[in-house]
């Protein structure tokens, strides 16, 4: 009996030590648990991250900003030619008593070719282009003067209507062959010509 008691006291004995809260404890969980507060602290709190990329910002130098674009030139719009309300000027003409000598003064001065190579020997000087006109220099056997011509419809009618107004006729409708012209005398003794058939 004794001796079963002994054995029982040492199985009891042996019991508490079997079951005890440290029998049969795997300590590699409580290591992992350590690892993973160790990471857990090694992560950056979200405030040093913000830190970092703002001063990642600083470093980084700003690009600089595109050149603009030059606007392309405004092209300046074409002259508008005035409109005309009535018969224009188409040939001015200066009359001489010495015809090739005020063509050579007129030629020199201003470097006109004149070209005076008809029966009449009229210098025709050339309009230079856009606005100019033409003109030419004749002799006459009247006074020297300068004068212009305007192109009309009908120099009949036109120096009628002169003469009406207070002019006087100077020379009547004449074809030349060159030209269809005509003169008035304006009331301050002004001479004029007047072409017809060309414009």
């Amino acid at each position: 009996m004794a001796t079963k008691r002994t054995k029982a006291k040492r199985v009891k004995g042996k019991g508490p030590k079997a079951n005890g809260p440290k029998a049969g404890v795997n300590k590699r969980p409580a290591k992992a648990k350590v690892k993973a507060k160790a990471k857990t602290k090694a992560r950056p709190a979200p405030k040093a991250l913000e830190k970092k990329a703002a001063a990642a910002k600083r470093k980084t130098p700003a690009r600089p900003a595109a050149a603009p674009t030059p606007a392309a030139p405004a092209v300046p719009a074409a002259p508008i030619a005035p409109k005309i309300s009535g018969p224009g000027v188409v040939h001015w003409e200066v009359q001489a008593r010495d015809a090739p000598a005020q063509q050579r003064f007129y030629g020199e001065l201003f470097g006109w070719a004149i070209d005076a190579s008809n029966p009449m020997g009229y210098g025709m000087v050339k309009g230079a282009g856009g606005s100019s006109i033409g003109g030419g220099i004749g002799s006459t056997m009247d006074a020297p003067r300068a004068t212009f011509y305007v192109w009309v419809p009908s120099i009949a009618a036109a120096l009628e209507k002169a003469v009406a107004l207070g002019g006087h006729s100077v020379m009547p409708r004449t074809d030349l062959g060159m030209v269809v012209m005509g003169q008035f005398r304006d009331p301050e003794g002004n001479v004029i010509g007047l072409v017809e058939g060309a414009s």
